[in-house]
């Protein structure tokens, strides 16, 4: 009997992790398929998607207000292909705002249907609340990072660890590939900007970094822009681009290559981490949206490679203080002072040990199909 699965990834991070554990699910099990809601990655992998990723990334608590019809359109329709196909489970990646509401409606109406969490939402940095959707409504959490696990069980949830599948996608990662496959020059310096993967965060940062290129320091280098595939173009028609070039296909690739970058905060920030980029954090929202969600926020890091290392390794500018001239500076400090470069990167390697071994997506999917 083939087996099907019911799979929502909310965003471009999501989409990785989750092709990469659909890929893995089946070379385990080929009479298997999956429907659901995902990116040009996990419809690679055989997904049969709903809704385009691109809409469904929304950051901030009003800008999801403002689409609030449209996500309670695309949580009815779910919730209709739950009603009318039998699925052997249900896997939940990230994206916590929709997902575990849609996670307790399934679980309400269909109690003996598996519901994994994979990618736990980070409700240790805030809305701990979350909590007791997912005691009740989860069957089986799954997390990347080996301090979720203690928290997690601490609180009375079936969690288990599997490590971070990044490993997996670049632990072997080879630079000098890259160059030739973007027809790149060694003798160059780089400088990648990488904004984010929502529509928001690029309107919030691109135009601060665009700002900060204009500092005599930046002429001597080549300055690339990486861009979710997801994200339509004419996005960047108002913006004056003609000394960047952009990257849209794979464009980890150019943060992998970068001298330097400046990352907006997300899963970016541990991508430049295992590739040994020098970075600056960057994060702006709506006035609105940060006042909310300063008084909520339980961490005192914004980026996961500073939580991790439990202190702040690199250097967050966020909100007001993300400025062109905090960006220029920050940026000068890495190049001007050869201890913090040294203390960096000494950092970078114990942040590295601590994302455990390789087969991530591998032990995840085993869990999933209860082996």
């Amino acid at each position: 009997m083939k087996k099907k699965y019911f799979i929502i990834a909310g965003e471009s991070s999501g989409d990785e992790h989750g092709s990469l554990l659909m890929k893995e699910m089946a070379h385990l099990d080929q009479h298997i398929s999956f429907e659901g809601i995902g990116g040009k990655k996990m419809t690679a992998q055989g997904l049969s998607s709903l809704y385009s990723i691109e809409k469904m990334a929304v950051m901030g608590f009003v800008e999801v207000l403002k689409n609030y019809s449209f996500f309670k359109s695309v949580e009815k329709e779910v919730l209709n292909n739950v009603d009318n196909k039998k699925y052997h489970g249900i896997i939940l990646i990230d994206y916590p705002g929709f997902n575990l509401r849609v996670a307790k409606k399934i679980k309400i109406k269909y109690p003996q249907l598996p519901v994994y969490y994979y990618i736990s939402p980070q409700i240790w940095a805030w809305k701990e609340d979350r909590i007791k959707i997912i005691k009740k409504y989860v069957d089986k959490m799954i997390v990347i990072f080996d301090f979720e696990k203690a928290w997690y069980q601490s609180r009375g949830v079936n969690a288990s660890f599997v490590g971070h599948p990044f490993i997996d996608s670049y632990e072997s990662i080879n630079k000098e590939e890259i160059f030739s496959k973007l027809n790149f020059s060694k003798e160059n310096k780089y400088l990648t900007l990488f904004p984010g993967s929502r529509k928001q965060e690029i309107n919030y940062h691109l135009p601060i970094m665009l700002e900060a290129l204009k500092d005599d320091f930046f002429k001597s280098f080549k300055v690339v822009l990486g861009v979710a595939p997801e994200i339509q173009k004419d996005l960047f028609s108002t913006y004056d681009l003609k000394n960047v070039q952009i990257v849209d296909t794979n464009p980890e690739d150019v943060l992998a290559i970068a001298d330097f970058a400046w990352v907006g905060s997300g899963t970016s920030t541990l991508q430049a981490v295992l590739f040994n980029t020098p970075f600056v954090l960057v994060y702006k929202t709506s006035f609105l949206s940060w006042l909310l969600m300063k008084n909520l926020i339980k961490v005192p890091y914004a980026g996961i490679p500073n939580i991790i290392y439990d202190n702040k390794l690199i250097p967050e500018l966020l909100q007001k203080n993300f400025n062109p001239i905090n960006l220029i500076n920050e940026t000068k400090r890495f190049f001007n002072n050869s201890s913090y470069r040294q203390s960096l990167f000494s950092g970078y390697k114990i942040i590295q040990s601590r994302l455990g071994k390789s087969g991530a997506s591998k032990r995840a999917a085993k869990i999933i199909l209860g082996m």
